[in-house]
């Protein structure tokens, strides 16, 4: 997970909140105001309130601007290249996806067969509490601030990004391609050979499900089943695995294991550690040093 967002939020200032990108696209939580801004977007994107905005004002592609109560749970679409003007008259905070044209094209391809779409902006002051759900989930991901998981962060915003065509685009009345159980043995043996050797680096929901041959929808959904838990679950247990292991049997440094095993830095394997094992590198490998000074 970075914290730059480069060119799909550069319309927003940064000092209005954090951004992190993932493979599936960008996001961030801006609170600012009163204030307004005036843009060209530069990608999709989509806004959920996560506070109320009366009288906010909004243009979109139109010199006519809307005045209206943005309730929280209220989302804009803003496709890319529509030029926005919005207003707020209150201190307000919100979530902000920006997803790239060309991502979001090979996702519709993959869970709807068809890239060619149009996004349908909702009228003004629409509430969407599925939207403001996934909206909280990314909130609190992104409060973890350094120890951000990354591939649970990309699996978010590929659920948010596939809700969004599903219900606001001209692709939501077409059918999604269907897949029911999990993973084939080959298929669960081919995406468990690729995360063990590509343990310490990003691992992207995209790059895991092309492996299984399914849309990353589909994907989630049939890893879950046959693992018992999620793909970011999964691929932290098997970090701290391969981590324990490392630890245990040789003399690397712990900065490098924790390298190796794809994990921020020292402190972010040893607090993950200790979260999840209830130990620390430090303590397995003094415990290896004290076992060999008995024997």
């Amino acid at each position: 997970m970075t914290e730059s967002a480069g060119s799909l939020l550069s319309s927003v200032p940064d000092e209005w909140g954090p951004k992190f990108e993932t493979t599936s696209g960008a996001v961030t939580r801006t609170r600012t105001g009163p204030n307004s801004i005036n843009f060209n977007a530069p990608s999709h994107m989509a806004l959920v309130m996560l506070t109320p905005q009366p009288g906010r004002e909004v243009a979109l592609n139109s010199d006519a601007r809307s005045q209206f109560l943005a309730p929280v749970g209220t989302v804009e679409i803003v496709p890319c290249n529509a030029e926005l003007f919005a207003r707020w008259k209150v201190p307000k905070e919100n979530l902000l996806l920006a997803l790239a044209p060309e991502q979001l094209n090979q996702l519709a391809g993959l869970e709807f067969e068809r890239d060619d779409f149009e996004f349908r902006p909702p009228a003004t002051g629409h509430v969407d509490e599925k939207a403001l759900f996934l909206a909280h989930l990314v909130k609190d991901e992104i409060q973890r601030g350094k120890s951000i998981n990354h591939l649970y962060m990309d699996s978010l915003l590929t659920v948010f990004s596939t809700y969004l065509l599903r219900n606001y685009s001209t692709l939501q009345d077409r059918p999604a391609s269907r897949h029911r159980g999990g993973l084939s043995p080959k298929a669960w043996r081919d995406v468990q050979d690729y995360i063990r050797a590509n343990i310490g680096e990003r691992l992207s929901v995209e790059r895991l499900a092309l492996f299984a041959g399914l849309s990353p929808s589909h994907f989630l959904r049939a890893f879950k089943q046959t693992a018992g838990q999620s793909p970011h679950q999964y691929i932290l247990t098997t970090r701290l695995e391969v981590a324990e292991h490392l630890v245990i049997t040789t003399d690397m440094p712990l900065v490098e294991i924790a390298s190796l095993t794809g994990f921020a830095n020292h402190s972010h394997l040893t607090a993950s550690m200790r979260r999840h094992k209830l130990t620390t590198p430090s303590a397995l490998r003094r415990n290896r040093i004290l076992r060999g000074a008995g024997a």
